[in-house]
């Protein structure tokens, strides 16, 4: 249900056009020699006229836990391991090293305010 009301409330996650998409979605390079079943990307700019600036997603589809590294930056943890977040200050993130669960996703929301939270709309 959470991840419904996310895509209804974020228009980054309804894109439909093919240049929309070419020109939002960035995937992060991954040796899937190395780290199979792993997908990472980024919604930049502002997707489809998103308020959230950028949005990265990783999914893990390994039957083990995985640990990505993600740029600097101040990031609000959204989503992790099958459960909503971005409400307290642990779920504030600065980059770096970050291990997700089997089978699982975190989705998360840069922060380009430094002095505050992110606008968190549209989190559950």
């Amino acid at each position: 249900r959470n991840l419904v009301k996310l895509r209804n409330e974020h228009p980054a996650f309804r894109m439909t056009s093919a240049e929309d998409i070419a020109r939002h979605l960035v995937f992060d390079e991954i040796d899937s020699s190395r780290e199979p079943n792993l997908i990472s990307y980024s919604l930049k700019g502002n997707a489809n006229g998103d308020e959230w600036k950028e949005i990265k997603v990783v999914f893990n589809g390994a039957s083990s836990s995985r640990v990505v590294n993600v740029k600097k930056g101040k990031w609000v943890i959204v989503a992790k391991d099958g459960k909503f977040t971005g409400q307290d200050a642990e779920d504030r993130f600065n980059g770096g090293r970050i291990e997700l669960a089997p089978y699982s996703a975190l989705i998360l929301l840069l922060s380009l305010n430094t002095s505050s939270p992110a606008n968190m709309n549209g989190v559950p």
